[in-house]
């Protein structure tokens, strides 16, 4: 019974993989076309949206689903993790149309903070899971 839970949080994982994978494209195709689009004006926040899907949800998703030493993270670190990811994604898009366009904002220096403390929380939660699960 325990390892067919096992692997299916590892199929979890690789399905959630594939979404980070589709939310790659998607934020590399969107900054191009909204560059596209901005009279050769750029933006790094924009140029690199794509980061925070690939290194923050592609790659750790991959490495855990098809790791068998690694423990799969449990269902309210995943939860938290992939709400830190959006947040700082969608705060990057922000963050750039606001520098493509010339103005700043207060509301993007939240994105930020909220994104970093969910991340730093989900990493916590994470991390008490492996603690918790070697004294059994």
């Amino acid at each position: 019974m325990f390892i067919s839970v096992t692997d299916n949080d590892r199929k979890k994982l690789i399905r959630q993989a594939v979404a980070y994978a589709a939310a790659t494209v998607f934020c590399i195709v969107f900054s191009v076309i909204y560059e596209a689009y901005s009279h050769n004006v750029y933006s790094g926040y924009m140029i690199f949206m794509f980061l925070f899907p690939l290194a923050g949800g592609l790659i750790p998703s991959a490495c855990i689903a098809f790791s068998k030493r690694i423990p799969v993270p449990g269902r309210l670190t995943r939860n938290i993790i992939n709400s830190a990811i959006a947040t700082l994604t969608v705060g990057s898009c922000f963050s750039g149309i606001l520098e493509i366009y010339g103005t700043t904002s207060y509301y993007s220096s939240v994105y930020w903070a909220v994104g970093c403390v969910l991340a730093a929380i989900g990493l916590f939660t994470y991390i008490i899971m492996l603690i918790d699960s070697r004294k059994h």
